[in-house]
């Protein structure tokens, strides 16, 4: 006892180093017993993959062979596009032909341009004064000669543009102040002096996914609310897959910067004080001068920058 007495610290730190060599010895046992569970885990897994890695490929059993199956999908898929299709009719090219050349093309470009210049005039639809508004054909119009690689594209963007056109016709709009498309070749080769005017392009082009192509244009036009309502539900119920990506609307006379309608003032004036009565009381209506109704509704007329997408489905033996 007086022993320990007086080796007091080296009996406790002798106590100390058992207590942790047991734990050690407690934890390497602990870590040993885990490897071997995983590596015996990890040995079955090789094991069933060397496994199915040796047997041969069967086609099925005697109810469902592989080949049968891939028949049902397929057919299934065939049907779902099929479904599909509906929604995505394809536009009718101008003119809707295979085989092109400079007469072709360049034929196709004026009728189709006086088409919609007197189908515009049918339908009172006023188009740009200041030039011969060409429908963004401007530097195709005046050529008699164009790009080879343009002329698939051409004939396709013809019909498209004669498409929108007949849409906004239809829907008795104002003014068509603009279309944009995407160039093609014959618009951006400099070499053939092929650079039209601005105004008639977008800034992006087509993009694809290899199965659909998305193609942009702009439209900007003139027209009234019930018009506007008209023309987004004309290209939503067209069976050619009409999107309205983004509407930009402002009123014509914020448009031009114009001076308060005839009538503001007496409206407004008594609800800023200054001798016209003060106060802030409402705004009085509109009276005709001729003694009839007040103006209940005062309709404005709009300007409408329309950006559309046209979905096309590319066709089977294209993709």
């Amino acid at each position: 006892m007086s022993w320990a007495k007086r080796n007091l610290y080296f009996l406790i730190s002798c106590v100390l180093a058992v207590g942790l060599l047991l734990a050690a010895g407690w934890y390497c046992y602990s870590s040993w017993t885990s490897n071997n569970a995983n590596w015996d885990q990890l040995s079955a897994a090789y094991a069933q993959l060397q496994q199915y890695a040796n047997e041969p490929i069967g086609a099925g059993n005697d109810t469902v062979t592989n080949i049968d199956a891939a028949r049902a999908e397929t057919q299934e898929a065939k049907v779902r596009v099929a479904a599909m299709e509906k929604f995505f009719t394809p536009l009718r090219s101008i003119p809707n032909t295979n085989r092109f050349d400079d007469r072709i093309i360049a034929s196709a470009v004026r009728e189709t341009v006086g088409q919609l210049r007197a189908a515009a005039q049918a339908h009172n639809v006023a188009l740009p004064a200041q030039q011969e508004f060409a429908f963004s054909f401007t530097l195709q119009e005046g050529k008699i000669t164009y790009d080879p690689g343009s002329w698939a594209q051409l004939s396709k963007e013809l019909g498209e543009v004669k498409a929108i056109c007949d849409v906004l016709y239809s829907c008795r709009i104002i003014s068509l102040d603009a279309i944009q498309r995407e160039r093609t070749a014959d618009d951006i080769n400099p070499t053939q002096g092929s650079v039209g005017p601005q105004p008639d392009y977008v800034d992006g082009g087509s993009v694809t996914n290899g199965n659909i192509v998305i193609t942009p244009y702009e439209v900007t036009f003139e027209c009234f609310t019930p018009e506007l309502g008209g023309v987004l539900s004309s290209f939503a119920n067209q069976p050619h897959t009409f999107i309205a990506k983004t509407l930009n609307i402002q009123p014509v006379d914020q448009q031009m910067g114009g001076y308060p309608e005839p009538g503001a003032m007496g409206r407004y004036g008594g609800e800023y004080g200054g001798g016209y009565g003060g106060g802030y009381g409402a705004a009085a209506p509109v009276v005709n001068p001729r003694g009839g109704l007040p103006s209940a509704i005062d309709e404005k007329k709009l300007k409408v920058i329309l950006h559309l997408d046209i979905v096309k489905m590319i066709p089977a033996q294209g993709r």
